[in-house]
């Protein structure tokens, strides 16, 4: 029976066209049913707010470009701009001319609103600035069973099949339209979900929160966020004041997407503000998740004394009842943080005994090519020491490093070890050489 109210819905609807969802909105359940299945290639739900990808061809005005009518609204235009910049961006969509499209598309958008424009955030660069390579995702090692991953799935697909039957809310709606990467129709549900007097949950906004953190670009060292990454922050905080004009308190999860938001569009100072505020109030105290989200925005952004400070408030938290776990991720990032080329890359050597201590503590060693990178460090500047300590954390660990590069360690140790001896011997030799020339005279 719901297939068969799905067939004669989607047909009357594509008789009659679009439905209009500023004249007669349709329930939720009736979207629900409209939804054609995922194994078939339906158009979008909204033509007029949700354009085709076609749409945005070459265009004389920047309505035209947007696929709009010359008289489309604020909240058509924000709507169908989401939807062709998330499906021309350069980093996720095949097509040839993705990036030309995606930078007419904010062209357009920017023009529109009239919001200037800049030439550096039409297109991301195609490869991070940083010459060091990116972080390498660890190995994957199944946690659980096989039964226990299929009983969740299975428990995941009740509340979907519930709600083909049950009248479904709009916090549903949003959540499914998130689930399957839409993120304007999720912002248009939001939209209609004010306009009927329904006041959002504190859920629907961390929801959307992270649906627009999810669609950002993450900025590297040196670059520009583009116009999408931009405007999705915006929007975050456009959500986050309205959080608060509706009298939603956040809590700890709704800061960390924040935080995670501010890193991924390169507002590392705003971050750090937001977490300092987090450290200071009891209900909001960050853990690992929080802390392994500051430590890969400011490693990625290259702000690597923050990234420290950060390992600083870590350290005294932790001698408090909260006590704040370590995980793998949080030391492979605090090793970039110490060992990355830099102005400071003297400072922040220093603080490498107190990682690798705190490591060994926890029964975690840095790879061969983490225990490589600590190596180069230290010979850049000179720590003879540290580097001695790195080569016999390799040894007992049994770490396959370059040969290169550990006979050059060998070397440089080597060196420093006999310059501190002839140091060590001056003073007895010029005692002897005064003695004989007393004795002479």
């Amino acid at each position: 029976r719901v297939c068969m109210l799905r067939r004669v819905v989607v047909s009357a609807a594509a008789r009659g066209g679009a439905l209009s969802r500023r004249s007669s909105p349709p329930p939720p359940l009736l979207r629900t049913l409209c939804a054609a299945p995922a194994s078939e290639a339906a158009p979008a739900p909204h033509t007029a707010l949700a354009p085709s990808v076609q749409a945005a061809g070459p265009a004389s005005t920047s309505h035209e470009v947007l696929g709009l009518p010359p008289d489309a609204s604020e909240l058509d235009v924000k709507l169908a701009y989401y939807h062709l910049a998330l499906a021309y961006r350069p980093d996720q969509s095949g097509r040839p001319d993705a990036a030309e499209r995606f930078a007419e598309v904010g062209r357009a958008y920017s023009s529109i609103m009239g919001e200037p424009w800049d030439d550096a955030a039409g297109v991301p660069s195609a490869a991070p600035t940083p010459a060091e390579p990116a972080l390498q995702p660890a190995s994957h090692v199944p946690a659980f069973p096989r039964w226990v991953h299929r009983l969740s799935e299975y428990l995941e697909r009740v509340p979907q099949r519930l709600d083909l039957w049950l009248m479904p809310s709009y916090s549903s709606v949003i959540y499914h339209h998130l689930r399957a990467g839409e993120l304007a129709q999720a912002l248009c549900t939001f939209e209609e979900m004010k306009v009927e007097g329904e006041v959002p949950s504190h859920a629907v906004y961390e929801m959307l929160i992270r649906g627009c953190t999810i669609a950002m670009r993450r900025v590297g060292q040196g670059e520009v966020p583009d116009h999408l990454t931009s405007n999705m922050l915006k929007v975050v905080m456009r959500l986050w004041k309205d959080m608060h004009e509706m009298e939603r308190r956040p809590d700890y999860w709704t800061y960390n997407e924040l935080i995670r938001a501010f890193g991924k569009a390169g507002a590392v100072p705003q971050a750090l503000e937001l977490f300092e505020h987090m450290c200071g109030n009891v209900r909001l105290l960050p853990e690992e998740r929080a802390f392994n989200s500051m430590y890969e925005m400011c490693v990625l952004s290259g702000n690597y004394a923050a990234a420290l400070q950060v390992f600083d408030e870590h350290e005294e938290l932790r001698k408090s009842l909260w006590k704040p776990r370590y995980t793998p991720v949080s030391f492979s990032l605090l090793l970039a943080a110490v060992a990355r080329e830099g102005d400071d890359l003297h400072k922040r050597i220093q603080q490498l005994p107190r990682v690798l201590a705190l490591m060994d503590r926890h029964a975690v060693y840095p790879r061969a090519e983490a225990c490589e990178k600590l190596l180069s460090a230290c010979i850049a500047t000179r720590e003879i020491g540290l580097a001695a300590e790195v080569m016999s954390l390799i040894e007992r660990v049994g770490q396959d490093v370059d040969p290169e590069i550990a006979a050059r360690a060998r070397r440089t140790i080597g060196e420093g070890e006999g310059g501190a001896a002839r140091s060590l011997d001056e003073p007895a030799v010029e005692a002897k050489l005064e003695r004989r020339d007393s004795s002479s005279s």
